[in-house]
């Protein structure tokens, strides 16, 4: 009965298809540094769709849950139809040669299969907890059962998905784990385990909870895998649930993924004493850092964790993977860079309502299996993305001439194809054209390569030109300390002047100078303002407030690209305004309202002359780190991001000094007062931010109201 039911469902699946219901359109394209989907030209079309197994005779025409399929080497396609409890061997014209039941007992809910070279057949029979070997005939040869051993960890053996490699070791999933089994049946061990990591709370809880406790601690298990496959490098290809290092892995002899890692620093640094400072201590932000594989935002802008059922991987290295939710085919280099997206939910051809299996066959034609339509879909590469395959192909075979002309030719189809930028970069890169590939990485915002090439060439300059360079650093190094001395000398007269001067009330530009002696004389600075309150000039905290957002956009436009932490085609004004002025600007009431409770001496005004002088160290220190970030690269972006982290720690030892000299506190009191006033600012956000939401609505209500009105009267 539940059979014919979803027999029937998957016949109504097909019928929807053929008449053409409306559906989902298809549309390709890839998610380049600006995380954002790109249009790309079409990459696959569908040629076939195979919806039963055509006129070989059998009761079961069309296909019912399909878990599984799999393309031997001679092209020929064996899918696992579960709800049948059959494979069925198509030949490479798609037409049905052989069914498969069972060699000596029928099957029961066969969810995997693998074909060997020589045309054995390898069935995880699930609930029969047996991987079935057959030969090509489908003669029973032998059957492997849960190994022997004091190391399996559960007596439970639901085989699903496996493969066999060239030593004829079979591999199967097992949860978190892959599990070897060798030609006799006995147990290699588990590989591939992803590390769960520290976790000191749950140390420290299991060191002082009690038994009782303990026995409801939920134990902690590594991310599960979906599916995998053999590659021609005998590497296993696996598709995960693993959200710390990646979905997609490629695990070597020893289990260790070599494929590309969430967490992986292209531009590694080279020196150890720094490399503590960059990495744990102060991590600069840089666009472009991070990438994920598939997307983790649905068509509607909804967030999603994507579940990837099957892998499949060409002779050349290219991954191709599905999703699930979102219907998706997304494909990959031999870098894990994406070449193409396609695909999405719904039954037309070249969508899926829930895709289960994929595989490639030698002529690089994807074979999809979809186990809600009871379909295969088989698509064919165009020009496009076949000229993308042979040219990361090239590449990665270090023919870096033929990988360029290859990515010329992708070019001239999709001049905005980030990929083939970055690939043209890369191949200027090892031919020693550094100056190009720092071009076509800016076009393609990849900024690790980028930096390999602009490290090459800065070393190349400073050879041919390292007298004049060295002259130029000695000229700009003594106008340095030039300025520095200059500076000292003018904000200590400015101070002096500004305290000899009682009568007179602070000038715009004695203010600012006075301003800068924050960064000599913090303390002293600060008294100055609180025993002449009523001389300080409330222009100049405007014109400081002013110059900071001026040096931030300034810093934008002017900051090295490899270091910059927003793409300048992302740069919004007015958010860089709110950003900057954000935290000072509600400090003033926050504080006000704070220290006004406690006996706190200062004024709104004061705070807010305080708040800005706070400012000085972010404009002395972003000035000249703007232009001198023209000479470094991501290899010092940690250095980069202790001068960042400098301006911050010094605004906030300005508040602090304000806070308690202005108001003649104690540490602990200020220190007291600086918590209250944070949560006061976070209040203040909070009402700003439930303002906006609510005069959002009201606008939106009398917008409906008059649109009802200009319907219904006029």
């Amino acid at each position: 009965m539940k059979t014919g039911k979803k027999a029937g469902i998957c016949l109504l699946a097909v019928l929807a298809a053929v008449m053409g219901f409306p559906q989902t359109a298809r549309a390709d394209y890839v998610t380049g540094s600006s995380s954002y989907r790109q249009p790309v030209p079409d990459s696959y079309e569908v040629t076939k769709t195979v919806n039963n197994i055509g006129s070989y005779e059998d009761e079961n025409r069309y296909f019912n849950n399909p878990q599984d399929l799999f393309v031997d080497k001679e092209d020929n396609v064996y899918i696992v139809d579960t709800g049948n409890q059959r494979v069925v061997k198509l030949n490479s014209n798609y037409e049905t040669v052989a069914i498969f039941y069972g060699p000596d007992r029928a099957f029961k809910n066969p969810q995997g299969i693998y074909v060997g070279d020589d045309g054995d057949l390898y069935v995880a029979d699930t609930d029969n907890s047996r991987i079935v070997h057959m030969d090509a005939a489908g003669n029973f040869v032998e059957e492997f059962g849960n190994p022997e051993s004091g190391l399996v960890t559960s007596s439970t053996f639901k085989p699903t998905k496996l493969l066999v490699n060239q030593t004829g070791y079979l591999y199967a999933i097992r949860g978190e784990n892959i599990m070897a089994i060798g030609g006799n049946g006995e147990f290699r061990g588990y590989y591939g385990q992803t590390d769960i990591g520290f976790d000191l709370g749950e140390v420290l809880t299991r060191m002082f909870a009690s038994e009782e406790q303990q026995a409801f601690l939920t134990r902690r298990l590594a991310s599960s895998y979906t599916n995998i496959a053999m590659g021609d490098d005998g590497m296993i290809y696996a598709a995960s649930l693993d959200r710390e290092e990646g979905e997609i892995k490629r695990l070597n002899s020893i289990g260790a993924n070599t494929y590309r890692k969430y967490k992986t620093v292209a531009a590694t640094i080279k020196n150890p004493i720094t490399d503590f400072i960059e990495k744990k201590l102060f991590k600069s932000v840089v666009a472009g850092n991070s990438f994920k594989f598939g997307e983790y935002f649905d068509d509607d802008g909804m967030y999603m964790e994507p579940v990837f059922s099957d892998i499949c991987v060409d002779h050349e290295g290219i991954v191709t993977v599905i999703e699930q939710q979102g219907g998706r085919v997304y494909q990959y280099d031999q870098d894990g860079n994406m070449l193409v997206a396609f695909g999405g939910v719904g039954e037309s051809r070249g969508t899926f309502s829930r895709t289960s299996a994929i595989d490639v066959d030698s002529q690089g034609n994807l074979l999809i299996l979809d186990k809600v339509n009871c379909n295969v879909q088989v698509f064919s590469p165009t020009e496009f993305i076949l000229l993308v395959h042979q040219a990361t192909a090239a590449y990665s075979n270090g023919d870096y001439q033929a990988a360029y002309e290859l990515w010329k030719q992708v070019l001239a189809i999709n001049e905005n194809y980030e990929l083939a930028h970055t690939g043209m970069a890369r191949a200027y890169y090892k031919e020693g054209r550094f100056k190009e590939a720092m071009d076509e990485s800016r076009l393609s915002s990849n900024r690790d390569v980028y930096t390999q090439a602009f490290d090459e060439y800065k070393y190349e300059v400073l050879r041919e030109k390292f007298v004049l360079i060295l002259f130029l650093a000695a000229v700009i190094l003594a106008a340095a300390v030039l300025v520095i001395r200059v500076f000292v000398k003018v904000s200590k007269k400015a101070y002096w002047n500004y305290l000899e001067r009682k009568g007179q009330k602070m000038g715009i530009g004695q203010g600012l100078l006075y301003c800068s002696n924050i960064l000599l004389h913090p303390i002293d600075t600060m008294e100055g303002i609180r025993y002449n309150r009523t001389r300080i000039n409330m222009a100049v905290p405007v014109i400081l407030f002013l110059t900071a957002y001026v040096v931030r956009i300034a810093y934008l436009y002017i900051i090295h690209f490899p270091l910059a932490s927003i793409e300048l085609w992302k740069v919004n004004v007015v958010l860089e305004l709110a950003k900057l002025w954000i935290v000072p600007l509600t400090w003033i009431p926050a504080s006000f309202a704070a220290t006004s409770i406690s006996g706190g001496e200062s004024k709104l005004h004061e705070i807010a002359f305080a708040s800005a002088i706070s400012l000085v160290p972010y404009i002395v220190i972003n000035v000249p780190i703007m232009f001198l970030s023209n000479i470094w690269s991501k290899t010092q972006a940690g250095w980069f991001g202790v001068f960042s982290a400098l301006a911050y720690i010094g605004m906030f030892l300005i508040l602090f000094l304000g806070m308690k000299i202005m108001n003649n506190y104690s540490v602990g009191k200020t220190l007291g007062m600086m918590f209250v006033s944070a949560c006061m600012m976070l209040v203040i956000w909070l009402v700003l931010i439930l303002a906006y939401i609510l005069s959002g609505r009201l606008i939106q209500f009398v917008m409906q109201i008059m649109n009802e009105f200009r319907m219904n009267f006029l």
